[in-house]
């Protein structure tokens, strides 16, 4: 017999444990953490002895409990899109992964392919789209001739007549031949004039050993938005050592957990509002120049109130705005400011004291007449 859950997310673990037990449960990866939430690691063992995750892309951390409690090779990582079949490659989870676990390898009679926007393979490690090919795909949508057209092209590399699905999903070869999801290509976004992908930001942020569970969102005015679960102490600079400038988030914000749909997917809506991360910890101006140098950040970064031990990064900087608030800092003070000074004094209260010092070495020059 199969069971089917269409109740509220807070009763799901309740609901199963009243159930169960389960000869293999199926899920999501939000759901599997709903449940390990609700549930005790004995509840867990007598649950079930096997569990499949699939829909989304699975940190490795979300799974480690899973697997340490019902043994190694009973938790499988799955992909597949309707449009295949359904199940079209399958990873066992047998050891801990850093980041998230491959969906794995194609199942007999599957083809997967990983191509760039010219339909040619990409090299192992490089971001692609997934291609699915093989016996399991499907002929199209009723009655959209377009669509299908769309999303069914010719394989290429298959047989005479021979089709493959386009998944919109980004993926990337690793070098033992497992398939890596990353994400959807709907995420794909343009950022300050560069293509970013999130699900590539994602995929750092979970790999960091402090992030059990991470999101990334970009907003109107052009920030990248990480939510994490767990520490956000240093990751800048961490993945400052895996990902461009462009692509390190401005805010991180630490939450208890990733917001899920009913259907375990993310609750974008329900990501508290980043701007709550300047106000937790905020310091008011206590000088005329800390309070002129807030206003005039306030105004490059479009926000409201601006502490003065608050980070210009932190709160959504990046290079070109701290082109912008230099200028502004010059025109203000009438002082010749070099652009490294954002960097190297990110915060209300220290750009004070650079500045302080600068406007008084320029009056003592004036009054020694060495100018």
């Amino acid at each position: 017999p199969v069971w089917l859950f269409d109740g509220e997310l807070t009763e799901l673990g309740g609901a199963l444990a009243e159930a169960g037990p389960f000869s293999f449960l199926k899920l999501t990866p939000g759901h599997l953490e709903v449940i390990g939430a609700q549930l005790s690691d004995e509840e867990i063992r007598v649950l079930t002895s096997r569990i499949v995750v699939a829909g989304e892309a699975l940190p490795g951390a979300l799974v480690e409990r899973w697997r340490g409690l019902l043994g190694d090779g009973r938790v499988w990582n799955e992909y597949g899109p309707t449009e295949a079949t359904v199940g079209t490659c399958v990873f066992p989870v047998e050891t801990s992964h850093e980041g998230v676990v491959p969906i794995g390898r194609p199942l007999p009679n599957v083809q997967m392919r990983v191509l760039d926007a010219e339909l040619r393979p990409v090299p192992v490690g490089v971001v692609g789209e997934l291609y699915v090919g093989g016996t399991g795909v499907a002929r199209g949508y009723v009655g959209d001739p377009a669509r299908t057209a769309q999303r069914f092209v010719p394989d290429l590399f298959g047989e005479p007549g021979a089709r493959m699905y386009r998944s919109g999903d980004l993926a990337r070869w690793r070098s033992d031949g497992a398939v890596e999801f990353l994400g959807r290509i709907d995420d794909q976004v343009k950022v300050r004039g560069y293509r970013i992908e999130l699900g590539e930001i994602r995929a750092a942020l979970t790999a960091h050993t402090d992030v059990a569970d991470a999101a990334v969102v970009v907003t109107d005015d052009q920030r990248l938005i990480a939510y994490v679960v767990g520490r956000v102490d240093e990751l800048a600079g961490a993945l400052g050592s895996v990902l461009p400038e462009y692509m390190i988030p401005s805010v991180f914000v630490e939450i208890d957990a990733i917001p899920l749909t009913a259907n375990g997917k993310l609750d974008r809506r329900a990501l508290p509002d980043p701007e709550a991360v300047a106000t937790d910890t905020y310091v008011a101006p206590r000088s005329e120049i800390e309070e002129g140098i807030s206003a005039i950040w306030g105004q490059v970064l479009g926000l409201d109130k601006v502490g003065v031990e608050d980070n210009f990064f932190d709160l959504g900087g990046h290079s070109i705005l701290a082109v912008r608030l230099i200028s502004r800092l010059q025109a203000e003070y009438d002082l010749d400011l070099p652009v490294r000074v954002a960097f190297e004094r990110p915060t209300v209260a220290q750009l004070a004291v650079e500045i302080e010092d600068r406007v008084r070495a320029e009056i003592d020059a004036l009054l020694t007449g060495s100018r």
